[in-house]
């Protein structure tokens, strides 16, 4: 576990308020679709334990492809989202099986080469491989239907691992029967994957049309691999992919349209209810922690439009878990030093992930907040009275509470009343006892 030297480095380092509060504002932020996408794909890395940026790099490549192949503009947002989208059945982790890296299950999961796999697959474990490729793509594709995009992008999601000779999962299509979008996203994740597999920047630089042009015809389209090939020998190829500021320009693209109000919500909504099932939490447990949690802040004399952001960060709020172990989320037992530490982790995962996001720096600041106690007992920076944000105090309120109130392996649900009596105990040491009235005011006439 941290020392409280390291916890204070922590606290000094990245739990600045200065660095992610913007006083000029103080409500949603005009987003598109592409824009939180770009960020929150980081979460599908962390789910899959892949290095940061690993989806943007796809999109990347991908949309680089798809551009030097003359699509019209419909046709490059699709191979985009669905590159930023190919791994989004990872965060559904408590359904799809991640095999052992030394069984082969963790280079299938990064989308690594075919031929490379199947050398390190041991004898009779195939099977569980491509049972964990079907059900990985499976659940992507629901997840980005239910995220309302089109049969182009949930074929490409369902479709990723396919190979161009039919093999790579039970349901490939080979050869052109296979969508034109899923080739090409098929084919950013394994370049992508070749990339990130050599440490040297100018070894796969050298090496990288070579590499390409030797999985065509059998993994990839021969066409496309010729074209990715030449694209692969291009300086503007690599200077692009290695921007520090590939996500900013990623994001500037603006893809799937600003999102209304309404909209914001139900997009973000889908990913707390994907966390919520892979967390063995009752489905839906993010949308109404963070209906309480608006509800709170308003009674908590904030405005509308800042309310909205606490809402924001409520339904958000947990998915820095999907860089936890889901067995250490659900244990009955108490946690080991180590687990703890890990857990801990969670709330930093999910404020950097939403500091990308513009225009939600303070939202990322009271998600990575929102385990801190006014006594200064919280994590993960130890912080102290007024140092913890109201808005972060209202949404772990408000978490406790639905906590309390829930089932847990490890007891039954409380009654709200008794839930109400346990969170009282708290006003003075966790929660700051004028927040907390105001918390109970809500709660009590209508739950209790």
């Amino acid at each position: 576990m941290a020392s409280r030297a390291q916890i204070q480095t922590v606290k000094a380092d990245f739990l600045d308020p200065s660095l992610y509060d913007d006083p000029g504002f103080s409500g949603l932020p005009r987003l598109s679709r592409g824009t939180v996408l770009a960020a929150l794909s980081r979460a599908f890395d962390l789910a899959e334990g892949r290095r940061p940026g690993h989806a943007q790099r796809v999109a990347y490549v991908g949309v680089f492809l798809a551009s030097e192949l003359g699509l019209e503009p419909q046709r490059i947002e699709e191979v985009f989202f669905g590159c930023l989208l190919h791994d989004a059945g990872m965060a559904a982790a408590a359904t799809v099986p991640r095999l052992d890296a030394n069984r082969g299950g963790k280079m299938i999961a990064g989308g690594a080469r075919v031929t490379d796999m199947l050398d390190q697959v041991p004898s009779g474990a195939w099977n569980e491989v491509v049972e964990a490729i079907a059900r990985h793509c499976d659940e992507g594709s629901r997840i980005v239907r239910k995220m309302g995009f089109g049969e182009a992008v949930v074929n490409a999601v369902a479709g990723h691992h396919d190979c161009w000779d039919g093999s790579g999962s039970p349901k490939a299509q080979p050869g052109e029967r296979a969508p034109l979008i899923s080739r090409i996203v098929s084919i950013a994740d394994r370049v992508e994957s070749l990339i990130d597999a050599e440490s040297s920047p100018l070894v796969i630089r050298r090496r990288g049309p070579a590499l390409v042009r030797e999985m065509a015809g059998h993994e990839i389209d021969p066409e496309l691999a010729e074209k990715m090939a030449d694209i692969a020998g291009r300086d503007e190829f690599w200077l692009g992919l290695y921007d520090n500021d590939l996500a900013s320009a990623l994001m500037s693209l603006n893809y799937g349209g600003i999102m209304a109000r309404e909209e914001l919500f139900d997009f973000i909504a889908v990913l707390s209810d994907v966390v919520d099932v892979r967390n063995g939490r009752e489905y839906g447990r993010g949308r109404r922690v963070a209906e309480l949690a608006r509800r709170v802040a308003l009674a908590c004399d904030m405005t509308e439009r800042r309310a909205d952001l606490v809402k924001v960060a409520a339904l958000l709020q947990d998915i820095g878990t999907l860089g936890v172990p889901v067995h250490y989320l659900s244990k009955p037992d108490i946690l080991s030093v180590d687990e703890m530490s890990t857990v801990q982790m969670h709330p930093v995962y999910a404020r950097d992930i939403l500091s990308e996001i513009p225009g939600l720096g303070a939202t990322a600041w009271w998600v990575g907040c929102h385990h801190e106690r006014i006594d200064g007992k919280g994590y993960p920076g130890m912080l102290e009275g007024a140092e913890v944000p109201a808005e972060a105090q209202v949404i772990g309120m408000c978490e406790a509470f639905d906590a309390l109130t829930s089932d847990r392996p490890y007891r039954r649900a409380m009654t709200h009343s008794d839930a109400i009596e346990v969170m009282r105990g708290l006003a003075g040491t966790r929660f700051d006892p004028y927040l907390f009235t105001r918390f109970e005011d809500i709660v009590s006439p209508t739950e209790a």
